[in-house]
């Protein structure tokens, strides 16, 4: 398929570590690219994802996310056996591990991810398209965590009584979540800017990647990603619990980054700022549910990696939020 986009090939290889795509590193006469099969189970509408990526791309001129690749005919999807598949020139520098990023790191990283949403707040929120609706919505996340539980389709509720408590006993992030989106100017967002979905070069966080569930929301989503996945040296899916806490320095580094790359801008509106002390908490708490909803439904939408690997998941997201900063 990679030759569809790029002509001769010289070399494939699986790339990259995403729990959906499949995603392959091309090596071709004119460089590196990144070729991926998009699933379609979870994007049902590949040509609107890719319609907000160039739109965006566009408005950025070609700033702070990786350039996409039309085939010679100009055209950005590539059908085949009923799969979209699209190609991206490779981005320089790699993502940081959450242990090998230090607080100097994840400074730089929250201040490019400020600069994107300086770059994007001009940007018309109704010029891209909601390819997942409610896909932040930790309301909605938590009505599915109990309707699976209802059904119990693999008999596994019995074996997370204490994960269903902490989902239900946190659930007032709800409404802190829904008060905050009412209040906040809608925005173009990344919406899964997580430490994994940043490129760095020598220290310096060069480039966001991943743009499939940009849409339209509020930048408090991003902020949340970051501070969930980068203010703890633990892994997402990390079985030694222990090891799941906030360290403040790299919280702050984050904040403080993020803080600074916006303001440069002059981007904040009132209670954006307010909603970035509480962005990791609500974050992190529907991705715990999400994770757990995963775990009683079997496994049906994360890619996993060993037979318990989304409830070591959903486990480590709560211990996490124990030390998150919450109201």
């Amino acid at each position: 398929m990679a030759e569809v986009f790029l002509g001769a090939v010289a070399a494939v290889r699986p790339f990259g570590a995403g729990h959906i795509n499949e995603t392959f590193l091309v090596e071709a006469a004119a460089g590196e690219y990144v070729v991926q099969r998009i699933n379609t189970a979870v994007f049902a509408d590949p040509e609107a994802v890719t319609a907000n990526i160039v739109v965006v791309y566009r408005h950025l001129r070609g700033g702070v996310m990786p350039e996409p690749v039309p085939t010679p005919a100009g055209d950005w999807l590539v059908w085949d056996g009923g799969a979209p598949w699209r190609a991206w020139k490779r981005a320089p520098g790699r993502p940081l591990r959450s242990a090998e990023a230090s607080p100097a790191a994840l400074r730089a990283a929250g201040g490019l991810l400020g600069r994107f949403h300086g770059l994007v707040a001009d940007l018309d929120p109704d010029c891209v398209t909601e390819t997942l609706p409610g896909f932040h919505d930790p309301g909605r996340r938590l009505a599915a965590l109990r309707a699976v539980i209802a059904e119990d389709p693999c008999g596994r509720v019995a074996t997370v009584p204490g994960e269903i408590q902490m989902a239900e006993e946190a659930e007032s992030l709800v409404e802190v979540a829904a008060d905050l989106t009412r209040r906040v100017p809608r925005r173009v967002a990344h919406f899964d800017a997580k430490l994994d979905n940043i490129l760095f070069d020598n220290g310096n966080a060069i480039t966001l990647v991943d743009f499939d569930t940009l849409m339209a929301g509020a930048w408090f989503w991003d902020v949340g990603d970051l501070l969930r996945s980068g203010a703890t040296t633990a892994a997402e899916d990390e079985p030694d619990l222990e090891r799941v806490v906030v360290a403040p320095e790299r919280y702050q580094a984050i904040v403080d980054g993020y803080r600074h790359g916006l303001s440069t801008a002059g981007m904040f509106e009132r209670g954006e700022d307010e909603a970035v002390d509480v962005a990791g908490a609500i974050v992190t708490y529907e991705q715990a549910v999400r994770f757990l909803t995963d775990w009683i439904a079997g496994d049906v939408y994360y890619r996993i990696g060993r037979p318990t690997h989304n409830l070591d998941r959903a486990r480590a997201q709560f211990r996490l939020l124990a030390s998150m900063p919450r109201p």
